[in-house]
């Protein structure tokens, strides 16, 4: 995804977010948040609206860490967070140094596509929550994400968080974090876009389309891979081929944090 598309669906979905959040029950429990209710979810999402758009405009990692006004009525600080955010990354050349957590990208374009994607899974916890969209059973498709969209989001997942949580983890064996020793691919069945995953010398690569040693595939509609890979969808509505246990394993170690 490029930048500009990045930023023009961050702008829709965090703007669907803010809608949201209006109509919310407060006290609502996130399914896939063990603890959290949503006003805890919309709390974090607003302060991670703020970390980022930090980041990206004064080229540093931010601290400390933003807090809540708690004397604006949460949906209506959520909202400034979110317009917040997209005014910063629409003023900044996406090519313009700045501190991100991914070593390999230190750009402020890098915040566009992270917070889209930050903010369309949390989407999905809100909807839950409120019982607008299903935890059980296939997610063809999400009211506020394309399938090109969610396929980026299943990218992102392999190529920047699952390097991620093992630089986050180093105390923990990488291949306890990624099993991935001998390959796995993932492929959406709906966009046709395939991706080969493997641990080589304790880090992640990730190759595009299925290479000749992989040794299992999990495929599925872009938007359920995407929310299955975030732990907001049911990873038993995948189609598994190949090695059924190397396939399981990693899915359930989860690439994300």
């Amino acid at each position: 995804m490029d930048a500009n598309a990045a930023l023009a669906a961050l702008g829709r979905v965090t703007g669907t977010m803010a809608e949201a959040v209006w109509g919310a029950e407060p006290t609502a429990t996130v399914p896939a948040c063990p603890g959290w209710d949503v006003t805890t979810l919309v709390d974090h999402l607003g302060r991670v609206h703020l970390w980022a758009a930090t980041a990206a405009r004064t080229g540093r990692e931010p601290d400390p860490y933003p807090d809540r006004d708690r004397s604006v009525p949460l949906a209506q600080w959520y909202a400034a967070c979110a317009a917040e955010l997209s005014q910063t990354l629409a003023g900044l050349d996406p090519d313009r140094p700045a501190w991100t957590f991914f070593r390999p990208d230190q750009r402020a374009g890098f915040w566009r596509r992270r917070q889209l994607h930050e903010t369309a899974v949390h989407l999905v916890d809100l909807l839950q929550a409120g019982g607008a969209l299903p935890t059980r059973g296939l997610v063809a498709a999400l009211p506020h994400l394309s399938a090109l969209e969610a396929e980026d989001g299943v990218d992102e997942v392999l190529r920047v968080m699952a390097p991620r949580k093992i630089e986050r983890l180093a105390a923990v064996p990488p291949a306890e974090l990624v099993p991935a020793r001998r390959p796995i691919a993932f492929s959406t069945s709906d966009t046709g876009r395939s991706w080969t995953l493997r641990l080589a010398g304790g880090e992640v690569r990730v190759d595009a389309g299925l290479t000749p040693d992989v040794v299992g595939t999990v495929s599925g509609p872009a938007a359920h891979l995407y929310l299955a890979l975030w732990g907001r969808a049911d990873r038993a509505s995948l189609h598994v081929d190949g090695e059924r246990s190397a396939v399981e394993r990693l899915l359930d170690a989860s690439l994300v944090p």
